[in-house]
Order: C-alpha cells, then sequence, then structure tokens
C-alpha cells in the first residue's frame, strides 16, 4: 500500500506511556505495561493522561449542559 506524504500506518506509530515515556509498537503493549488511568468519576480508563483530561472536559460540559436544561 503506497502511502501520501504525510500519513503514517498506525501500527508504526509507537505509543508512549505518559508516566515513564517509555514506548511501545502495540497499544496492547502499553495497556499490559500498567500504565492506566482512571476517571474518578465514572472509572472510565485511559492511557494518557490527555485522553483522560479532555474526557473530564467533557463530563464537566454534559453536567453544566444539563443544569442549564432544568
Amino acid at each position: 500500500m503506497k502511502m501520501k506524504p504525510g500519513h503514517f500506518s498506525l501500527s508504526l506509530k509507537k505509543q508512549e506511556c505518559g508516566e515513564c515515556h517509555e514506548k511501545f509498537h502495540k497499544y496492547n503493549e502499553l495497556v499490559d505495561h500498567g500504565a492506566v488511568l482512571r476517571c474518578h468519576n465514572c472509572g472510565q480508563e485511559f492511557v494518557k493522561e490527555s485522553d483522560r483530561y479532555h474526557h473530564l472536559q467533557e463530563e464537566k460540559a454534559r453536567k453544566l449542559d444539563s443544569r442549564r436544561h432544568k
């Protein structure tokens, strides 16, 4: 499969641990590494702190939105 410049295969992109910055070739290897962060509200698991942060921001926005519509 020929790729355009600037595009890459997800399988070639390394996943990085948000705590120790070790890099893994596969997402499952990163999860097995034990770098799992949890949402303190719902318990959903994340590997990257940035993903958990965005999740928390979305939860906060939903909660504010539900308060406005009451």
